[in-house]
Formats: structure tokens, sequence, C-alpha cells
């Protein structure tokens, strides 16, 4: 039996887009993703239904840095669009397809998918779904604690969010943006940029954890 990092994903409330342009977007976001996480993916994100898609990461690290890219790149991008992910470790029975994430057979594969696909009032947008249901208890919570925060972002801040989130100089990033420091402060203070990487520290230090743990 071999198991491997499962995600799937798919865009809320596809029919309300532009098919066309949800389409291509869609596309560039996990082409980008797979060039440059491609040492991090096993099979690359592919889509496979219109509004949905699905890969192998190679680590449970690379299960929630494929997530944070996927969702970053996607705001910083300005598309309008919001993903439900799906981060499930489970069985694959057919050989991995390092081409395509198509082809492969397996209850892994299927349970993820079944996750994907409950979406009764209430499910959270970020789902983990691990042996350690302790850990992937935790992992869900903070994602949402994540989709809280990141719900207060605006489209038009994009680019200024995407500077205060690599630099916590904040009279570096006032520079780029024709802004004082006090006002670039006030925007992190009011934006929560630095609980958003609090948040994502704590995430990426619980699954190094882990990892060790295991021996990975």
């Amino acid at each position: 039996m071999t198991n491997y990092f499962i995600l799937m994903g798919d865009i809320i409330k596809s029919r309300k887009h532009d098919a066309t342009k949800l389409r291509q977007q869609f596309t560039t976001l996990l082409s980008d993703c797979n060039r440059d996480m491609r040492t991090e993916i096993l099979s690359p994100y592919t889509i496979t239904l219109g509004d949905e898609f699905q890969g192998i990461a190679g680590s449970m690290h690379a299960f929630a840095e494929s997530i944070f890219y996927l969702d970053e790149a996607r705001f910083n991008n300005h598309y309008d669009f919001l993903m439900r992910y799906v981060a499930h470790y489970g069985e694959i029975q057919t050989p991995i397809n390092t081409e395509v994430a198509y082809g492969m057979m397996g209850p892994g594969l299927t349970k993820a998918r079944a996750l994907l696909t409950d979406k009764r009032r209430g499910q959270p947008r970020f789902c983990f779904d691990l042996p350690d249901t302790r850990l992937a208890e935790n992992l869900t919570r903070l994602f949402t604690v994540i989709d809280g925060l990141t719900d207060r972002w605006g489209q038009r801040d994009a680019s200024l969010i995407s500077d205060m989130l690599a630099s916590t100089n904040n009279e570096e990033v006032a520079a780029k943006h024709t802004k004082n420091r006090s006002q670039i402060w006030k925007k992190r203070k009011h934006l929560l940029i630095e609980e958003y990487r609090a948040a994502k520290t704590v995430i990426f230090d619980l699954i190094d954890a882990a990892e060790r743990k295991q021996g990975r």
C-alpha cells in the first residue's frame, strides 16, 4: 500500500463567472504553480472537470505551500474567483502519472473527491484529511483563520499587500508605493498582515514538526 499527498480543489460558484475568462485564468494559475513548484509536485495540478483540479504533492509541506501559492497568486493576479481545497493523504494503487494528473486510481483519490463534492452548508474552504486527525483538524482551523483574515483584503490593495507580506520594512514598502512609513504601518495593522504571517508560520511549524516526527 502506497499513500500519497493528494490535493484537489474547485472554483466556488463557477457558473457566476464568464466561462472563457475563468478557464484562461484557472489554466494560467495552475500552470504557474506547476512551473514554480515543479520540484515539490509528483503529479502536476491538472484541470479535471471545467472548474476542478487535482494533483499529487511530494510532501505535507508541499500540500500547504501549494495552497498558499494558488490562493496568493489568485489574489495578486486580480482573479475574481475563490477556490475550495481538499488535502488528503491516501492510497493510490496505480503508477503516478508525472506528466498529467490523469489515469490514476485508488481509494485515496476516491476519498478526496468525496470530500471535495461534499458541499453542505458550513463546510470550510480548506479541508485537511490526514491520519493524524488532531493535526488535520488544527490545520483546517488555522486555514479557516487564514480565510477570515484574507476576506478583509480588497483587490485594489493587491500589490501593496503582496509587498507587505514579502517585507516587514515599512519604509521600504512605502517607497515602492509613494506613501510614508506611518501610512504603511496603519495599513498593515488594518489588514492584519502580521496576523496572517503569524498564522502561516504556525501552519508550517506544525507540518514540519509532524514530518520530522515521521522521519520524512
